[in-house]
């Protein structure tokens, strides 16, 4: 509520409660003074020796008292009103809230779009069992790492490292870090497994997405959800890329000419007891290869095992150790993929390079569709801040009401 001649604000709520209280206590505080019992008075038989006196001041002032409480209640009754100032932010000054300069409006519009409109499926099926990541002994010394262009490294960042590169590409003059071309006409995937496959990121053309997925990446946690359930994990990548295949045929938006999916783990099927008996559970890599090859989808497997393994600072304590790779290779095998042993990062690069140029994506074909797209227009407004005068009208009625106070007591002290 603006304040008319000055940019003084009010709350309007205050204001009316305020002006309703005043109405109330200022004509009830007359009313009470002036019924107060009148003061004796002495009968003189005549005035004229007084006149000629001068009235003394303290007589002329005798109300003052009564005035000055009726300013501290108006003053009161101001500061509840809570006045207030809005001025612009001095630029010069750090704000107190952080606060944006610009406000953005976000309005849809419909907008043709160009979109690929065929290629191929690739599901990435990552190993994120506790055997990938980085252990610590009794002692506290931190092992499992491996190099990788000379920097040591879990087996699980490594493997982000490269899946990421091969995703999205690499420059043709970084020839250190491998020649990638990308694949950004292709549906992408990525299912995490140990105990339990999670899909962390379905199949789609939205690569970013996809990156910061991988990005976000880590090893479990919990021993109750440890494990190396691959053919479980195989398993729902295949169904995923069926469902998606099926629903790509039906709504005729994009083609997939082929789909493979692309295994990497560090250890052999490893089933818990209790497990044992749930079918889906203790599949088998080579039992869900036959389901992908019905389906005509290609496995390529991808057994990370390490000749060396160092600890935190380097120093090598060993090596991976093979491990049973039979399962895996059968799947391989059986689908027309192939086997990969990876000895180190360097060989996993290699192993990345060699897919992407076994399953090469032909020249983009795109198709324009119309998409909903939300439309930024950026509004720009002054900052203010709020500046408080209440503080002033609270210190303004105590002055007052001290100045009542001493008046009454000591300059207008009545003796009975």
């Amino acid at each position: 509520m603006p304040f008319s001649g000055f940019d003084l604000r009010f709350e309007w709520l205050n204001v009316v409660i305020a002006l309703v209280l005043f109405m109330i206590l200022i004509p009830g505080m007359l009313y009470y003074e002036n019924r107060k019992k009148k003061p004796a008075r002495i009968r003189f038989s005549s005035l004229s020796n007084i006149k000629p006196i001068r009235t003394p001041l303290k007589v002329k002032l005798f109300r003052l008292p009564l005035w000055l409480r009726i300013i501290t209640i108006t003053l009161l009754l101001i500061a509840f009103a809570h006045p207030y100032q809005e001025k612009e932010r001095d630029k010069s000054r750090k704000p107190r809230n952080a606060q944006q300069e610009k406000s953005v409006d976000k309005k849809e519009e419909r907008k043709k779009i160009e979109i690929p409109s065929e290629g191929i499926s690739i599901q990435l099926l990552i190993d994120r069992s506790g055997s990938m990541g980085i252990q610590s002994t009794r002692g506290g010394r931190k092992v499992n790492y491996m190099k990788f262009e000379n920097t040591l490294l879990s087996k699980l960042d490594v493997v982000k490292i490269i899946s990421k590169r091969f995703i999205q590409g690499t420059s043709e003059t970084n020839k250190k870090t491998g020649l990638f071309h990308g694949r950004g006409n292709d549906l992408i995937s990525l299912t995490t497994f140990a105990r339990y496959p999670f899909i962390a990121c379905p199949l789609t053309l939205r690569h970013e997405l996809l990156l910061d997925y991988i990005s976000q990446l880590e090893t479990v946690r919990l021993q109750e959800e440890d494990g190396t359930y691959i053919g479980y994990a195989l398993e729902r990548a295949i169904l995923q890329v069926i469902d998606a295949k099926s629903r790509a045929k039906k709504e005729d938006a994009y083609t997939i000419k082929s789909s493979i999916i692309v295994l990497i783990t560090d250890g052999a099927q490893m089933i818990r007891p209790e497990d044992e008996n749930d079918r889906h559970k203790s599949i088998l890599p080579s039992e869900a290869a036959q389901l992908a090859k019905d389906n005509n989808i290609k496995i390529y497997t991808i057994a990370v095992a390490p000749e060396l393994i160092f600890d935190e600072h380097g120093t090598v304590i060993g090596s991976a150790g093979q491990f049973p790779v039979d399962e895996i290779r059968t799947a391989a095998e059986k689908t027309a993929g192939k086997f990969y042993l990876a000895t180190g990062g360097d060989t996993l690069l290699n192993i990345y390079q060699e897919i992407d140029s076994l399953e090469k994506s032909q020249l983009p074909v795109k198709k324009e569709l119309e998409a909903r797209v939300q439309k930024s227009k950026e509004n720009k407004f002054i900052e203010t801040e709020k500046v408080e005068y209440f503080p002033f009208f609270l210190w303004a009625a105590l002055f007052s009401l001290l100045s009542e106070i001493l008046l009454t007591i000591f300059y207008f002290r009545r003796i009975p």
